[in-house]
């Protein structure tokens, strides 16, 4: 796997995560750790009569998010997630949110990136009398496991279910499912030492961020916000030295190349 690889892998953890969390916190109204909101969009539609649209859209962002996390039907759930992160960054812009429409625009951004890394199997789209269909994508070539994602795919859809009913039950499942997209991205792939440990500071993160809401409530002797802030944190930190030891061996390799 390249550093080009890697990076893309990443864009698709993050965005699974960021829009399965954030449908599971709308539909658990905020009672689910996320990054993004609002976590009442339900509630505050209801009144204008349209509680079931926002069911929808909570529904959407989780299934989308957890299509991309399976990692073998990531390209669906990116092409659905193409409209919605554009949805959402019009909306920022209309509402005229201060700073918000700037990281939707990241979002999207990131979006389409992770989608031109699949050129070769897209570009029929656009060029649908003379490009040739690359099969399977290049994420499918990594990640071949079909067990794995059957199974992370209903964890989520349990989740749905769960989360109008059942706060804790939906958290424990969602967090066996983060557990479960980890170890097939691990077990599908040989990591060099930097790269694991990208993923295994971003997995904390992950964890961490989906449970803060249950570690707040122990008496810690510090602010439990720490718990949080400190695997994303690592995870930037990890990233900058697995970018550094790429910059190194790419170093090493040109006298070779000249020679």
């Amino acid at each position: 796997m390249t550093f080009k690889d890697f990076n893309v892998l990443l864009i698709r953890l993050f965005l699974g995560y960021l829009f399965t969390s954030s449908g599971l916190c709308k539909l658990t109204d905020g009672h689910f750790g996320q990054l993004i909101g609002p976590p009442l969009l339900i509630g505050q539609l209801t009144p204008h009569g349209l509680r079931t649209f926002g069911f929808f859209i909570a529904i959407s962002q989780v299934m989308s998010g957890a299509l991309v996390l399976t990692q073998r039907y990531s390209l669906a759930g990116l092409i659905m997630l193409v409209p919605m992160n554009l949805g959402i960054l019009m909306v920022t812009i209309s509402q005229n949110w201060q700073g918000t429409p700037y990281v939707d625009a990241v979002f999207t951004f990131l979006n389409l990136l992770a989608l031109l890394y699949e050129w070769n199997t897209l570009k029929f789209l656009l060029f649908p009398e003379t490009a040739t269909i690359q099969i399977p994508p290049k994420v499918n070539q990594f990640f071949p496991d079909t067990l794995l994602p059957f199974i992370i795919i209903p964890l989520f859809v349990m989740c749905c279910f769960s989360s109008r009913y059942n706060y804790t039950l939906t958290t424990a499942l969602a967090t066996a499912a983060y557990l479960l997209v980890y170890f097939h991205v691990f077990r599908s792939q040989s990591f060099i030492w930097s790269y694991r440990l990208v993923l295994g500071m971003s997995f904390a993160a992950v964890i961490s961020v989906t449970i803060i809401g249950y570690l707040a409530k122990f008496n810690w002797p510090f602010s439990p916000m720490l718990i949080m802030g400190l695997p994303i944190f690592g995870t930037f930190i990890a990233y900058l030295i697995a970018l550094g030891w790429y910059s190194i061996q790419q170093r090493k390799m040109r006298p070779s190349r000249n020679s």
